[in-house]
């Protein structure tokens, strides 16, 4: 069983530019910047379910499952924290709030998965395809 090749490392890139670019980073969030947030977390979300459902069905390898899932916690992970500490403007406060709350779920979703069971594999991919539909 040999990990998949797919540009992992290059959607990474884009998802760590993106927050950049976003402004993440404790300060004050425009929409537009939410919107930008939000997809970033979607990609995540969505990277990581992937990786469950290949994990859980003996596509990829543990060594690969554990770390490419910590790579993708850590930057879930980032995104969390900015998210916390950022403002915004008070009508876009429960926007801003629903996706703290996604992107912490995200990043414990992702923490959990590079050491889970099979059986938790499947049910974190399936948690995680939930948070990137809701992040639509």
């Amino acid at each position: 069983m040999s990990a998949p090749s797919h540009p992992s490392g290059a959607l990474l890139a884009l998802v760590a530019l993106a927050l950049l670019a976003g402004g993440c980073g404790g300060g004050t969030l425009s929409a537009k910047s939410l919107s930008q947030e939000s997809k970033s977390l979607q990609s995540l979300a969505s990277e990581g379910a992937l990786l469950g459902r290949n994990a859980h069905a003996g596509r990829t390898t543990r060594i690969f499952t554990r770390v490419h899932s910590e790579e993708l916690y850590k930057a879930a992970s980032k995104a969390a924290t900015s998210l916390r500490a950022a403002k915004t403007e008070p009508k876009l406060e429960p926007k801003l709030r629903n996706l703290t709350y996604l992107a912490g779920k995200v990043s414990a979703d992702l923490k959990r998965l590079g050491h889970a069971s099979k059986a938790e594999q499947a049910l974190l991919a399936h948690e995680l395809e939930l948070a990137a539909r809701t992040l639509e």
